[in-house]
């Protein structure tokens, strides 16, 4: 199986950006730097963030020569401080920005990762924290929250039909959950199946990751940042790869265009291709929207 991450519509992504040379534009959610590198080549100017300590060191070696241009502004912070750190630029940078994206997905690298709490595929600590400078873990979590919440957040979070009984399951546990391994078994002894393909443990690991990092408050207050930021015709897009965070674009970009800030440029969002996905079968959930600033 390849596990090197792989840009999801990457083709519709600049095509609906319409990037042009001399551009400056956002990628927030940096990652392995692939939708960068598209920019990039694009003639772009990029300012990329990321929460991620690891994606910004490989980001700093991959693209050395582009951050030595001020080709790419690489910054080491969530995307909700993005209106923030885009006026710290622009004290020392002409920035006019054209375009934002966010691609919601999680890494490869960071889904691999057994050492950091991301996988279930080996063993290590239930960590799942994308920026190391928060304070709750995965583990932390799991100890701390009351049994009927832990269902509630495995059920909101990813829709896991085993909520109630795998909450009561890691409640129950004779000693403390803190691995990864540990997790997996402990899920495993009450579905005892594979979910339309899925591992066991995929929905509940994907609910304690958007619990560690906050990640939909976190999207609720970069939307409105990244439309704040944009020049007058510029566009806005999000790959969401998750109910919960393709609800809260979808509800924005409502709201925005209901008071007459920006004009859709789809009705219903796009979706991957049949050919993208026999290559790449993990953008199969991935829903791409755009909007542009009037």
């Amino acid at each position: 199986m390849n596990t090197a991450h792989q840009s999801v519509m990457l083709t519709e992504t600049l095509e609906i950006m319409a990037i042009k040379s001399g551009s400056v534009v956002i990628d927030a959610t940096f990652g392995s730097g692939g939708h960068t590198q598209a920019l990039l080549d694009q003639g772009a100017t990029v300012i990329a963030f990321d929460w991620d300590t690891e994606a910004i060191e490989r980001g700093v070696v991959r693209f050395k020569a582009a951050i030595a241009e001020n080709k790419l502004f690489l910054i080491h912070e969530s995307f909700s401080k993005l209106a923030e750190e885009v006026a710290n630029l622009k004290q020392t940078e002409d920035l006019p920005i054209s375009a934002v994206l966010f691609d919601f997905g999680t890494s490869s690298e960071q889904l691999m990762s057994a050492e950091r709490g991301f996988s279930f595929m080996g063993d290590g600590p239930l960590d799942m924290r994308m920026d190391t400078r928060l304070a709750v873990m995965a583990k932390d979590i799991l100890a701390l929250v009351p049994e009927k919440q832990l269902e509630q957040l495995f059920r909101e979070f990813s829709g896991e039909v085993h909520a109630r009984a795998i909450a009561k399951a890691v409640k129950q546990s004779p000693t403390p959950i803190t691995t990864t391994a540990q997790l997996v078994d402990c899920i495993a002894k009450v579905t005892h199946r594979k979910a339309h393909g899925l591992h066991p443990a995929t929905k509940v690991f994907q609910a304690l990751r958007i619990a560690v990092n906050g990640e939909l408050s976190e999207i609720q207050l970069a939307l409105p940042q990244a439309l704040s930021v944009l020049e007058q015709g510029g566009r806005i897009v999000c790959i969401a790869f998750h109910e919960g965070e393709d609800r809260i674009v979808k509800q924005q970009f409502v709201q925005w265009e209901a008071n007459k800030k920006v004009k859709k440029l789809y009705k219903k969002p796009l979706q991957p291709n049949e050919t993208e996905l026999q290559k790449n079968p993990r953008a199969r959930s991935a829903k791409l929207r755009g909007v542009e600033k009037i």
